[in-house]
């Protein structure tokens, strides 16, 4: 049931949607912490789908943040202390079986290592298989990597959407982090940017799902500390403002099903195992 992870959407409200990094409470669209009905995927079987040429997702000439909710998003600020935190260093392993994993990670409090069930967004480059597990993706929405190229896989929790790209600004490699900041596209720009491959939609169990269109993580690089939403794979604000991402082919899946396809594969491991990009 692979799915090439080219393709996904945006979420609701424009406030700040805060979670603890230490705590790992869940993020408000998710109240008590387990999966709600809209958690659950729509699309149960999937087939691969080919790699997308990102030219259909509109553009407007400079000003899209503009045009946006809010409309003065490159008036606001990166909130340095902002509880969710992105993951800058990643550590891999087999499974997670002999590891003490928080249970906000898990789908039950008595699961044992990864649940089969569990989605994952996987990458296979040069026989070196990675799996991320969007379950981790909920509370920590970006992962700094180096798998072939180096990249970022991120997550959207509100929206549901995916993104798997190249963390490369003006020709150099740079971290990405967690703004603090929502900003919702235009109306058609986040189902646009699923349609044309660019982003993908997923849960944290059972696979692949539907996008929202809404407000969408606000990401930052270090580098130019422009800021990049995530739904529409694009800088909005900042020196790098309308430079588009440079999107990096993965697959949605789930554990059971990408365990089974890659034996000798590893999958990413979940703070503290996984370092947080706190300074």
């Amino acid at each position: 049931m692979f799915l090439a992870a080219l393709g996904s959407g945006v979420a609701g409200g424009v406030t700040g949607c805060q979670r603890s990094a230490s705590t790992g409470s869940t993020p408000a669209a998710d109240g008590d912490g387990t999966a709600s009905a809209s958690d659950e995927a729509t699309t149960p079987e999937a087939t691969p789908t080919p790699e997308a040429t990102p030219t259909d997702t509109p553009r407007d000439p400079p000003g899209l943040a503009g045009t946006g909710n809010p409309a003065d998003i490159c008036e606001a600020s990166i909130k340095e202390e902002f509880s969710i935190v992105e993951i800058a260093e990643p550590a891999f392993d087999a499974g997670w079986d002999g590891y003490d994993i928080a249970s906000r990670y898990l789908r039950e409090e008595e699961d044992e290592g990864l649940p089969d069930e569990a989605t994952v967004v996987g990458r296979d480059v040069d026989g070196l298989a990675r799996a991320y597990p969007v379950s981790v993706l909920w509370h920590h929405e970006v992962v700094n990597d180096t798998h072939g190229v180096p990249l970022i896989v991120t997550f959207c929790s509100i929206c549901r959407t995916g993104l798997v790209a190249r963390r490369v600004v003006d020709g150099e490699v740079t971290r990405f982090g967690v703004s603090g900041q929502l900003w919702r596209p235009p109306d058609r720009y986040i189902s646009a940017s699923a349609k044309s491959g660019r982003t993908f939609g997923a849960n944290r169990w059972e696979g692949e799902t539907t996008v929202r269109d809404g407000a969408n993580l606000v990401m930052y690089d270090e580098l130019t500390r422009s800021f990049w939403s995530q739904g529409v794979a694009q800088a909005i604000c900042g020196p790098a403002t309308g430079t588009d991402m440079e999107i990096v082919p993965s697959t949605v899946t789930t554990w059971g099903e990408w365990r089974e396809a890659h034996p000798d594969g590893e999958v990413l491991l979940p703070p503290p195992q996984s370092t947080l990009g706190i300074e």
